[in-house]
């Protein structure tokens, strides 16, 4: 999973313009009910491709903000988990630099909100993204393949799309319960998965060996006989 280091918001819901730093190790949004914390989960929930919470969409924080287009922007380090340049989250994007720009820009068009995404290198201004051109921006299944092929995988995502009160569902998991989301969050389960299939597969041979050994076992002792 890719590493935000900061969200920008620009006519997000009632919020002007904010930038929230997320480059610590770990994050804490505190306040009271109707503070903003729910506001800005969204905000993050929709950069990413996810649904709001609550039965709010983009549409509805857009419509607040009384603006004509809103804006949702986030940098991400890009830099190689290993040796190796292709270990960068976002190298199936051919990204290459240490650090991309995310955004998600939602415009008025007709009666209705319309949602486009675009992903670039370095850190880059919402003022410069604005000028980028038509074909760039990408639809919500492109946007979910590129960041899923960066690390956001569904089960992140599920965690990520708790409601407020769900989280605390967690601590009722079994064990293994709670074992197999954590394989899933961090991509461990697809490996066991995979090691299950083979290990299936293997078991399976090896039953029609032993089968294929007792047919030439008896054929040879017939052919004894004669």
């Amino acid at each position: 999973m890719f590493h935000l280091q900061t969200l920008e918001l620009l006519h997000w819901d009632y919020c002007q313009r904010v930038t929230l730093p997320l480059d610590g190790n770990i994050i804490t949004i505190a306040g009271p009910n109707g503070s903003g914390k729910t506001t800005l989960l969204d905000a993050l929930r929709t950069l990413l491709g996810l649904e709001c919470s609550g039965g709010r969409t983009f549409r509805t924080y857009a419509r607040h903000a009384n603006a004509e287009t809103a804006w949702l922007r986030a940098l991400v380090d890009n830099r190689p988990r290993s040796r190796q340049n292709s270990s960068r989250p976002f190298a199936s994007s051919l990204l290459y630099a240490d650090q991309v720009t995310l955004a998600c820009r939602i415009e008025r068009q007709g009666g209705d909100w319309v949602r486009r995404y675009l992903i670039v290198e370095g850190a880059v201004e919402i003022e410069q993204l604005a000028e980028r051109g038509e074909r760039e921006w990408l639809g919500i299944e492109a946007w979910r393949k590129r960041l899923e092929a960066a690390g956001l995988t569904r089960a992140i995502g599920r965690v990520l799309a708790l409601e407020q009160g769900q989280t605390d569902r967690l601590c009722e998991l079994s064990p293994k319960e709670l074992l197999l989301l954590v394989f899933e969050v961090f991509g461990d389960q697809e490996v066991l998965d995979r090691y299950e299939q083979a290990r299936s597969h293997q078991q399976q041979l090896a039953k029609e060996v032993q089968v294929g050994e007792g047919e030439l076992a008896r054929t040879q002792a017939q052919l004894s006989e004669l």
